[in-house]
């Protein structure tokens, strides 16, 4: 219960998303975003390296966490929901080696600039859209997890209730792309509070639990 009440509150993948990747990729300016990544690399990767730590320790941790945590309530149900995490892991993981690509396109010398441009730019979008699959596979842990949470006596079940509500919220905005096409759907966000109700609960109450 410690270990995954802990991993809600680690800054790096916040650092890496929002603070590094917000702040150098532009998906829709090639020009920029291969400026910035030629003129910024250390940054560019220090966030690379904070979001796969984040995946590589943090998610596998964490689905075992879940996984020892829930296995009272139904081993089995308990089993797919680590797989499922383990499973956005695997895809966030693989779909991040698109943005070191693009690092090392940005930096490459001797080929054509427009050329240069464009790869980066495409290699950026793909890491985006290769993370929408990902964010599929995030919704049903939630929404698995969240049946669990709702089953366990020895957890409210509000915070079942708040992350069933953040599983389709995920999912929403890895379907985005294909059917919410230039909607703001940044008010989905929202529904992540669940995450954050049960990381808290985890903290204070689940440690207590034997």
């Amino acid at each position: 219960a410690l270990i995954a009440g802990l991993a809600v509150f680690l800054p790096n993948a916040p650092y890496g998303e929002f603070y590094v990747f917000g702040k150098l990729i532009n998906y829709h300016n090639a020009a920029q975003t291969t400026q910035n990544l030629v003129q910024h690399p250390t940054l560019f990767l220090s966030g690379i390296l904070a979001v796969l730590f984040n995946f590589v320790i943090w998610d596998i941790v964490l689905a075992w966490a879940c996984y020892s945590f829930l296995r009272p309530v139904k081993p089995q149900l308990s089993l797919l929901v680590a797989w499922f995490r383990l499973i956005f892991a695997v895809l966030g993981i693989v779909a991040l080696f698109n943005f070191l690509f693009a690092l090392h396109v940005a930096n490459l010398p001797g080929i054509d600039e427009t050329y240069r441009q464009q790869q980066v730019l495409q290699l950026v979008n793909q890491r985006r859209f290769a993370m929408n699959l990902a964010y599929l596979f995030f919704g049903v842990f939630l929404i698995l997890e969240g049946v669990l949470i709702c089953k366990a006596s020895y957890i409210p079940k509000v915070i079942g209730v708040l992350i069933l509500l953040a599983g389709p919220a995920w999912m929403i905005i890895g379907l985005q792309p294909y059917f919410f096409k230039g909607s703001n759907l940044s008010w989905v966000m929202f529904f992540g509070v669940g995450e954050l109700v049960f990381g808290i609960w985890l903290l204070v109450q689940g440690t207590r639990i034997k």
